[in-house]
């Protein structure tokens, strides 16, 4: 017989079968938390890119008004756009289906 600890009782036990019906149950019920937790994921790295961008953006706004100050309204026209396309793309995360048409 093998030394065991005398403060620890290993005891075994049959392993039991999975069930089938159990499985199914436990699925269904984290199928909508793996769908929302991937809606929530995806809107924030959809957020961060767009932020990221909009940075980006505003600095080439700033650079190009430094060089060609007659074209501020066209660059913040253009960044404004850009703000207006991404805010709806983030929003349309959030309808049905991802706002597919």
């Amino acid at each position: 017989m093998p030394d065991r600890h005398p403060i620890l009782r290993q005891t075994s036990q049959p392993v039991r079968a999975a069930d089938p019906q159990l499985n199914r149950a436990v699925q269904a019920a984290e199928q909508p938390i793996i769908v929302a937790a991937t809606r929530v994921h995806g809107a924030a790295f959809v957020a961060s890119s767009a932020m990221h961008h909009a940075m980006m953006l505003s600095r080439t706004a700033d650079a190009a008004f430094r060089i060609s100050p007659m074209g501020e309204d066209i660059y913040r026209a253009i960044l404004m756009a850009y703000g207006s396309v991404a805010a709806s793309e983030i929003q349309r995360l959030g309808m049905p289906d991802g706002g597919q048409w």
